[in-house]
């Protein structure tokens, strides 16, 4: 037997502390599209935290950009973890009517008390995760597995330097069992949906300027009346997506962009099913599915649930995200001819199919039909992220959840992506992602929060932090009980 009840109780009566930890780590500003001092500020915050648990190594790991964490507990376990988050914080939008980095405590209904500040989900709920190892060393005086923590200072900006750090420290990466990424993982309502997997992610921009073109205003704007005799790069750019993608069929156009997509297996089809016979008649509920459900009134083409969960697990999507060129701001309509078009477009591409690949396939394809001036550049790249629903990593986390009363929905991918996606492909882990008993609002939201007293279905801070030591136990010790 396990000292993990004990471990809880330590917990329950810690729960001033490990607010007062959660408080200040949130409190620190790291909104890494604008601030580079609170980044580092945040970094170095982090690393102390490290220490404070007894890790090994814990250092800033710098990249030719913003810094991220590296830190190592090595506990002499047999089994080992990498672990994957991130400090940076998305920039402060409108709305907000507690200031975001004042980690203000109050009601939140139906929860009697909530933190609200920026990284509520991915800066609080790491923290917790923090005092649940500290707990776990209080008890046991140390862990029941080794971790190695990776935690980077650039979600926002797209994770691009996240292969050098894996690089850097492969040497003890590669001897990892697997990857968890923690959070919390209860919706409002306290139901959880748990992926084993994210598609992965080709994020790209097209430019179609005078310059490259030759053809054109190039150095800058003309007066629109010159669109009598001069060519214009905007209208260029939109017959060149027209050439990419079918609206009537939903298929991307580019030549052998399918080629390498694997049907889906047993498992994954039996995770499928489940879903359909769960949200029969209520598709639109399926959170995982379209996010915000109350702002999805028909799903495309009408299809109807099993085709629905097969595209959003299975398919590859080329989904246009922003268009600029020329006035774009209100008031009075500037009349220009413009001289350079944007147009950013992000492909969530399941198993098998590589974004370097599908990069080069739609620069071939942009080429043939005579857009070879049309530039890309490539904002991000990582490839999808897949673990089998019988893989211990996956049976140790569904355990946890359904012995704390849930049957999560299983999903064999997201739809969207993520930065574990390099570890993957890099390393060859398999990633579990979050089974937090806890909620919190999302990231950009006004007044994110984190909960800290739940409802009774949603969990607080303590049943939280009780379900993290939960998922290194039951890892450690499964298949036996933990």
């Amino acid at each position: 037997m396990t000292n993990r009840k004990q471990v809880h109780d330590v917990i329950k009566n810690s729960k001033d502390k490990h607010l007062a930890r959660i408080r200040e780590y949130m409190a620190q500003p790291s909104v890494s599209r604008e601030d580079e001092a609170g980044v580092r500020a945040c970094a170095e915050l982090l690393k102390g935290y490290f220490l404070e648990i007894g890790c090994q190594e814990a250092e800033v790991a710098e990249t030719p950009r913003l810094p991220s964490v590296w830190a190592h507990y090595d506990a002499g376990a047999s089994k080992t973890l990498a672990v994957y988050g991130y400090f940076d914080t998305n920039l402060v939008g409108t709305g907000w009517t507690h200031d975001p980095y004042d980690v203000v405590l109050a009601e939140h209904k139906p929860f009697k008390e909530v933190v609200y500040g920026c990284g509520s989900g991915s800066k609080g709920g790491f923290a917790a995760f923090l005092n649940a190892l500290e707990s776990i060393i209080e008890v046991e005086g140390t862990l029941p597995v080794n971790l190695m923590f990776l935690i980077e200072g650039e979600e926002f900006l797209g994770s691009g330097n996240i292969p050098i750090l894996i690089e850097r420290y492969r040497d003890k990466l590669e001897t990892a069992d697997g990857l968890v990424w923690n959070g919390p993982a209860q919706n409002a309502i306290g139901d959880v949906s748990l992926s084993l997997g994210n598609k992965g992610c080709l994020h790209i921009e097209l430019q179609c300027t005078g310059d490259r073109w030759g053809r054109g205003p190039q150095g800058g704007t003309t007066h629109s009346s010159t669109m009598g005799v001069v060519d214009h790069p905007v209208w260029r750019l939109v017959h060149a997506l027209s050439t990419l993608y079918d609206p009537e069929t939903n298929q991307v156009l580019v030549d052998g962009f399918y080629d390498d997509l694997r049907e889906p297996n047993e498992d994954e089809l039996m995770l499928v099913d489940k879903i359909i016979a769960r949200f029969a008649g209520q598709e639109a509920s399926a959170g995982a599915l379209v996010g915000n459900p109350d702002r999805i009134k028909h799903f495309r083409d009408d299809m109807d649930g099993r085709d629905a969960f097969m595209s959003y697990c299975f398919q590859p999507t080329m989904n246009i995200n922003g268009l600029r060129g020329g006035f774009t701001g209100p008031g009075t309509t500037l009349w220009t001819l413009p001289n350079e078009a944007y147009c950013t477009i992000d492909h969530r591409i399941p198993p098998d199919l590589d974004p370097d690949d599908l990069s080069e396939k739609i620069r071939a394809h942009l080429d043939a039909h005579g857009y070879g001036d049309i530039g890309i550049e490539v904002l991000m790249n990582v490839t999808s992220s897949t673990l089998s629903v019988q893989d211990p990593l996956a049976k140790a986390g569904i355990r946890v959840l359904e012995d704390w009363g849930i049957e999560p929905v299983i999903w064999p991918r997201k739809g969207a992506s993520g930065p574990p996606g390099y570890f993957s492909t890099l390393l060859g882990l398999n990633v579990l992602s979050s089974t937090g008993i806890g909620h919190s609002t999302g990231h950009g939201s006004p007044d994110e929060f984190l909960v800290i007293e739940g409802d009774g279905k949603v969990g607080g801070l303590i049943e939280l932090e009780q379900s993290y030591v939960d998922l290194l136990y039951s890892y450690a010790h499964y298949p036996n009980e933990y």
